[in-house]
């Protein structure tokens, strides 16, 4: 089932949009927002998979709830009367674009391209489909160090070797045995060696030498799982 949040100024918009995604049968709309700030609140609250988002609001639009939306992110799919906010739209990331009145049916495809991404699929996958140049492999979950995402994409740690993921973190922390310890990185909990806490939290060392920062947030998470000294 696909978490969906809704974020349109106009009450009849979302009421609409809400009818069609109940008709997809593969959706739960978690919460809906009528400005910018009420979404970044509702998206902190509700963690959706996907945020249909408005472009052209009064106070913070679409574009400015895109850019100060906390990590991990949800997906993004713009939702719009102007077709001109496309290309923009597309900068910050947007998975899709869709104009208004929305048509049942490119709303489907829309659905199509959010399950491609993983979302909505929550049985465990057995193995990992990892990019190392055109050569795939498949990776059984129990060889994975860690995960994290930098500005090539989502990186899996694997027998000391970097392989890439087109999954986001979001789709592997929900299908794979790995654990959040920031918001930019998972970890499997017997990959670690070794925690070493810090000012900023900890840092977890891998059985194969990786290094894997935990932030303040997560740290307590960790300390109450493995009732920690520190």
């Amino acid at each position: 089932m696909i978490r969906a949040l809704i974020v349109d100024d106009e009450p009849l918009a979302r009421e609409e949009l809400a009818a069609l995604l109940g008709e997809a049968g593969s959706v739960e709309v978690v919460g809906e927002a009528g400005n910018g700030k009420d979404a970044l609140l509702q998206a902190k609250a509700t963690q959706p998979d996907v945020i249909f988002l408005d472009v052209d609001m009064p106070g913070l639009n679409g574009l400015d709830v895109s850019s100060l939306l906390a990590d991990p992110r949800p997906l993004l799919v713009f939702v719009t009367a102007h077709q001109e906010y496309a290309l923009t739209a597309f900068e910050q990331e947007a998975l899709d674009y869709l104009l208004k009145p929305v048509n049942p049916e490119r709303l489907a495809r829309t659905l199509k391209r959010i399950q491609a991404q993983g979302v909505g699929e929550m049985e465990p996958l057995e193995r990992l489909a990892c990019y190392q140049g055109s050569r795939v492999r498949l990776v059984l979950p129990a060889d994975i160090d860690c995960a994290y995402v930098d500005l090539t994409g989502t990186q899996v740690q694997v027998g000391g070797e970097e392989l890439h993921c087109q999954l986001p973190l979001k789709t592997l922390e929900s299908r794979l045995p790995l654990i959040r310890v920031h918001r930019q990185y998972l970890i499997n909990i017997d990959a670690i060696r070794a925690i070493t806490q810090n000012e900023g939290g900890a840092e977890i060392e891998t059985r194969h030498g990786a290094r894997v920062p935990v932030s303040r947030r997560y740290f307590k998470l960790l300390k109450d799982k493995f009732l920690l000294p520190f």
